[in-house]
């Protein structure tokens, strides 16, 4: 999620290039460098009061999801094998959906767990199955979830793997088999709901810092669209601090939409709210020229993240939200209502 050359007053955005005006907004006091979008908005509709949501502030949090976006990110704590029971059980998918919202779903083959002497990244296995990408039992059972998440909720998307090359950074003899796994569980996935799009999402940060460009273009002509994940607050201390061909690199290596999984900037100190509406527009003038998918800022309202991902998070990251854990709006909420009043162009 990052950003550029704004000013820090935060009255005025980024100037419009020529032949496209800027774009007054009824909402905030800012200027929107883009006229219209050709990419959806999405979420993830954490409710306010968190940890000690109610039942009503998560209906109002599916139904909010709704007015302000189109995508909704399908967030469980099973992501792997056993997430189909998991939203089967739950009908997360039928409350989101009662609000208009397409779905996105990860479905994940890896996992961070505490071993001895700290925390390991690992296939993710039921127990009595090899935690292994190459064994048959493991690739028959995910492909098994992958179709039947796809044959029982049709999500508009499914990603196979969230930020994967942090895992092939550390396994690369595994890639072979993920590719061929990747392969046959698309195939698997457009059988029973051929609309749905198949990607695999990297995470913008780590490709930069670790030039995994080659792992991005492996799937340009697999993936129907590619995922990015990008906190540019972890490399920049303000957006205008981002260089001008910051996102634009990645059209160099894919020819595919991109469809961006996670944007945001925290709001925790020693950033601010003000901060977050200038990282938007940023990314908006960076990201113009791009063919993108979607846009989904990170977090609805506020949130404490808690178990293994809080221990691999940085703690601000929960703040990375439109509005605020009691529900009062953010200075980039009212930007972000901005975003979403622009026409939306024809996505066919």
């Amino acid at each position: 999620m990052l950003a550029g050359a704004l000013f820090v007053s935060g009255c005025a955005g980024p100037a419009a290039p020529p032949g496209e005006p800027e774009v007054k907004g009824s909402h905030s006091v800012y200027s929107l460098p883009i006229s219209k979008r050709g990419f959806y908005l999405g979420i993830v509709a954490t409710p306010k009061n968190s940890p000690m949501s109610s039942f009503e502030d998560l209906a109002a949090a599916y139904e909010e999801a709704g007015r302000i976006a189109e995508v909704a990110m399908v967030w469980v704590e099973a992501q792997g094998i056993g997430e189909h029971e998991a939203l089967k059980r739950n009908r997360l998918i039928e409350g989101l959906r009662v609000h208009g919202l397409r779905t996105f779903i990860t479905l994940n083959f890896a996992t961070i767990k505490k071993a001895e002497g700290g925390l390991e990244y690992v296939v993710d296995a039921p127990e009595g199955t090899p935690a292994n990408l190459s064994d048959p039992a493991f690739r028959e059972r995910w492909m098994a979830e992958a179709r039947e998440l796809a044959r029982d909720f049709r999500p508009e998307y499914i990603s196979l793997g969230n930020e994967i090359n942090d895992y092939f950074y550390l396994h690369p003899e595994e890639l072979d088999a993920y590719v061929s796994l990747f392969d046959e569980t698309k195939r698997e996935i457009k059988k029973v709901s051929p609309e749905t799009k198949v990607l695999v999402v990297f995470s913008y940060n780590h490709l930069l810092e670790n030039e995994q460009w080659e792992l991005l273009e492996t799937f340009d002509s697999r993936a129907d669209v590619i995922g990015i994940t990008t906190y540019p607050w972890k490399q920049y201390g303000a957006p205008e601090d981002m260089p001008d061909d910051y996102y634009s690199r990645i059209a160099m290596h894919t020819t595919r939409p991109i469809a961006f999984t996670e944007i945001g900037w925290i709001s925790d100190p020693p950033s601010s709210e003000k901060r977050q509406s200038q990282f938007l527009l940023r990314f908006l003038e960076l990201t113009k020229d791009l063919d993108v998918e979607m846009v989904n800022w990170l977090f609805l309202h506020e949130m404490e993240l808690g178990g293994v991902a809080g221990e691999v998070s940085d703690p601000r990251t929960g703040s990375i939200a439109l509005k605020r854990r009691d529900g009062s709006e953010k200075d980039v909420y009212l930007l972000w209502l901005d975003l979403k009043d622009l026409p939306l162009e024809d996505k066919g």
